[in-house]
């Protein structure tokens, strides 16, 4: 996906999707989440092991339940999860991701305070508010400057002084 910054009287005022088809998708994924995200989640889930089945109903690093995985269109890479590559796993989980937000990993999701958001939110700073705090609490890849870029008429020059109240745009 490629996301189109609309502005409108020196504001930033909307975030526009574009899908490309799903062939293009698939030879080049954008990932909503950092690798190294994901990677924690496994941790969590599974102990990092991505081609895990220990009986428990679910499967694979994300112990993604079957049903899940084939609702979000897991079965173009393998049967179940576990049998699917990391990068595949990763993908049907951006997948499930958007729906289900964080909620679809209930417990590690709060244990590694991870926040359940949509593609596209919108943040209220607040007093203690930092661009690397927000932006490391939503997972934004790109981390800060990527904050900072998208907000930078609301924000200033000086991307250190964000005002509590402040309202933000960001791109997870």
């Amino acid at each position: 996906m490629y996301r189109m910054i609309v502005r409108s009287s020196a504001r930033l005022t909307a975030v526009l999707l574009l899908s490309l088809t799903a062939g293009l998708l698939a030879a080049a994924p954008a990932h909503a989440v950092s690798d190294a995200t994901w990677d924690r989640l496994a941790m969590c889930e599974s102990s990092g092991r991505w081609h895990i089945d220990t009986g428990n109903g679910y499967y694979g690093g994300l112990q993604i339940l079957p049903s899940t995985w084939d609702e979000a269109g897991g079965r173009e890479y393998a049967a179940l999860p576990h049998q699917a590559t990391k990068r595949q796993q990763i993908a049907v989980a951006e997948k499930i991701l958007r729906w289900q937000g964080w909620d679809a990993w209930p417990q590690c999701a709060r244990k590694l305070d991870l926040y359940a958001v949509p593609i596209t939110t919108s943040y209220v700073v607040q007093q203690g508010d930092t661009l690397s705090s927000i932006a490391r609490k939503f997972s934004v890849p790109g981390g800060w400057n990527a904050v900072y870029q998208m907000n930078r008429d609301a924000i200033g020059p000086n991307p250190d002084h964000v005002l509590p109240g402040t309202r933000l745009e960001l791109p997870v």
